[in-house]
């Protein structure tokens, strides 16, 4: 009898292969998509010239599911050109503007980035784009609807769609999907049921870990995965003794990433067990690491756990350093993102500890951020403060513009339209 997972995984590398089909639905519990993602994944790894996208954003509803989607292909995006950069290889285009321009449906943003990643592909050869939309929770049936109806091919295929490969989800929970492209007839698409459980899950990737015959960096990417799910779980001591077999191996290897990242794995175990002031010294420790290696993305993540960290034990002054060098690294790195959040942190922090004038700084640099990246969330929370701060300080001029720019900031989101990016 096949094991489900040795199942699943055949079933993603068929549907890459064949010729057939454009879209395949997995109906699917939120459980099992980090072992749809493994899959993916082990699948990008025997196919370097094909090119992934794996996205996980739980969906609250379109236009916020298309703004988080088009924002992590564009953070990914960054990352790959900055490598082939430091390869003498050009950049890959651009994400266009209408991706995230608001005349468009969110459905119709998702198909132009997915349009516009074809691009990418290598112009010789028989190359795949694969495009994995699984979101890890779905809050919002009937935006899940709609993500998944822009997506079918009902009028068949267009010469550009021949070489993708587009892996969506149905919620296993309460399914709808199939039934529903059964009742309308559609059979451009692959349907696929996971019958997997998180025993299933642990067990097959800790046998992939123990498996000898396996190339040793496969093996030791499913004992990180191990590892994670221990943590998960709560088994905290087993996460340990995997972290530190983890770390004598990158660390022969001097891969100073990964060594950096097994580090921040043991600094989440300690802050997972209220042991703040390990953690933080873990964090320091991944982050001296992560320096080392010029590492910006890691820098970033590390300097916000460390911040976290920091407010947490009551020490504001450090949270604020800790969140301004991460503001700096994320904007060595184009995420604007991740900079307002790190620069409305920062004002918190800032406000805690007694420095209003500090806080106001901060947070009209998140703001001014905020509004570069049409982040429309994040602006709407700083507004906010920032109204708030200017009422009790009696700035009621300022506080009026506040108050007006955040009413149509609020109208903006209730309307599903964002500001032109």
């Amino acid at each position: 009898m096949t094991h489900p997972v040795e199942e699943l995984n055949h079933v993603l590398g068929s549907f890459l292969e064949q010729n057939d089909y454009f879209v395949l639905l997995l109906t699917t519990r939120d459980e099992e998509i980090p072992l749809v993602v493994r899959g993916i994944d082990a699948l990008d790894g025997e196919s370097p010239a094909d090119v992934f996208f794996i996205d996980t954003t739980p969906l609250r509803s379109a236009k916020q599911y298309a703004d988080d989607v088009v924002r992590n292909a564009w953070t990914q995006l960054a990352e790959v050109n900055e490598e082939r950069l430091s390869k003498g290889l050009p950049p890959l285009a651009e994400i266009p503007p209408g991706c995230w321009a608001a005349e468009w449906t969110p459905t119709q943003r998702l198909a132009m980035l997915i349009h516009h990643m074809s691009s990418w592909l290598p112009p010789e050869g028989d190359h795949r784009l694969v495009v994995a939309l699984l979101p890890s929770d779905i809050e919002d049936r009937d935006a899940h609807a709609q993500i998944l109806g822009g997506l079918v091919p009902f009028n068949g295929y267009e010469d550009w769609m021949r070489g993708i490969r587009i892996v969506v989800r149905d919620d296993g929970a309460a399914p709808f999907a199939e039934a529903a492209l059964r009742k309308a007839g559609v059979r451009s698409v692959l349907l696929y049921t996971t019958q997997v459980t998180v025993g299933a899950i642990a067990d097959a990737t800790a046998r992939e870990a123990e498996n000898r015959e396996l190339p040793p960096a496969r093996r030791i990417n499913a004992l990180l995965q191990c590892a994670t799910f221990d943590v998960a779980l709560g088994r905290y001591e087993a996460a340990l003794e995997k972290y530190g077999t983890l770390y004598t191996f990158y660390d022969k290897y001097q891969v100073h990433e990964m060594r950096a990242l097994t580090v921040q794995g043991v600094g989440d175990v300690m802050s997972r067990m209220g042991r703040l002031p390990a953690a933080r010294d873990k964090y320091l420790q991944a982050l001296d690491i992560a320096s080392d290696a010029k590492s910006v993305t890691q820098i970033l993540n590390l300097c916000a756990a460390i911040g976290d960290i920091d407010v947490r034990m009551g020490w504001h002054a450090e949270a604020v350093k800790s969140y301004g060098i991460g503001a700096s690294a994320a904007e060595k790195t184009g995420n604007g993102f991740a900079r307002a959040d790190l620069l409305e942190k920062c004002g918190v922090a800032q406000a805690t500890s007694g420095d209003l004038r500090g806080a106001a700084e901060a947070w009209t640099a998140a703001a001014n951020v905020a509004r570069d990246f049409s982040y429309d969330p994040r602006l709407q929370s700083v507004l906010e403060r920032l109204l708030e701060l200017s009422q009790r300080a009696g700035y009621h001029e300022l506080a009026a513009g506040y108050a007006r720019e955040l009413q149509e900031v609020r109208q903006r989101l209730s309307n599903g339209t964002r500001g032109q990016a």
